[in-house]
């Protein structure tokens, strides 16, 4: 049985006028970071490509946090509350999962700029398969991986099963505008990281939760990314990517 269409909440932004909130500009259904220094928004029409960013200092834009529903979906609520941007889709295939995705802004400094996606699932179903991913698409040509020892985050150039983030940039990449690019998986959330290069771009992948999903349990995790400069990139990322592995991991019901 499929779920009954969700309740619409008083703070949903649903029509074409433009609205500000304390951190996200709303049009329609297309929210812009109003903060960021990098032209940062969400289509929500387009959870795949999640947080798509302007292509400064890239030769092409990037998408960071996309949703992968692994089928077509359709957008049934969403609304804008202070840092958070929600948005509810339902798949159109046999696994009758519902999922919100929260955009959230993360704690960061003034020379980065970071974000969450919050992710959870469930189905009116007795089982159903829950598995999806957190897609980022990043211009990049060089990768390194990170593991997190004793509260450290240690980098690597090969990769490694017991890596929890990635660190993207681009060979020679000198100019005052020139970015790298974190994406974080919590520990205790992820199932698995991916990344694979795709000519002059980086795909990388985030699965979560397990194959299984029993009616009346809600999934939930979350995953980071962030942008920042070049220059000392391992400091700020390495910085950021343990404090989050460190923070506790999200409950699920």
């Amino acid at each position: 049985m499929p779920f009954p269409a969700p309740l619409q909440s008083s703070t949903t932004q649903s029509s074409s006028a433009t609205t500000t909130t304390a951190a996200w500009l709303a049009t329609g259904r297309r929210m812009t970071d109003a903060g960021s220094l990098i032209a940062a928004a969400i289509d929500l029409d387009q959870p795949r490509h999640g947080i798509s960013l302007a292509a400064q200092g890239m030769s092409s834009p990037s998408t960071l946090l996309g949703l992968d529903l692994r089928s077509e979906c359709r957008l049934t609520d969403h609304w804008v509350r202070g840092d958070d941007v929600t948005a509810v889709y339902e798949s159109a295939d046999a696994r009758h999962l519902r999922t919100t995705a929260m955009w959230r802004l993360h704690p960061s400094d003034g020379a980065t700029r970071a974000w969450e996606l919050i992710a959870s699932a469930q189905t009116s179903l007795l089982q159903s398969d829950s598995v999806l991913a957190v897609v980022s698409e990043i211009d990049a040509t060089d990768l390194l991986w990170g593991t997190c020892t004793d509260g450290a985050m240690q980098w690597h150039t090969d990769s490694s099963p017991d890596a929890t983030c990635v660190l993207l940039g681009r060979s020679g990449a000198t100019g005052s505008g020139d970015t790298s690019v974190l994406v974080a998986a919590h520990p205790g959330d992820a199932r698995r990281l991916t990344a694979r290069k795709d000519g002059m771009r980086v795909v990388v992948e985030c699965w979560l939760f397990s194959t299984a999903l029993e009616k009346g349990v809600l999934l939930r995790s979350r995953v980071m990314a962030a942008v920042g400069p070049a220059t000392d990139a391992t400091l700020w990322a390495g910085d950021l990517a343990a404090k989050f592995a460190a923070s506790p991991p999200m409950l699920t019901t």
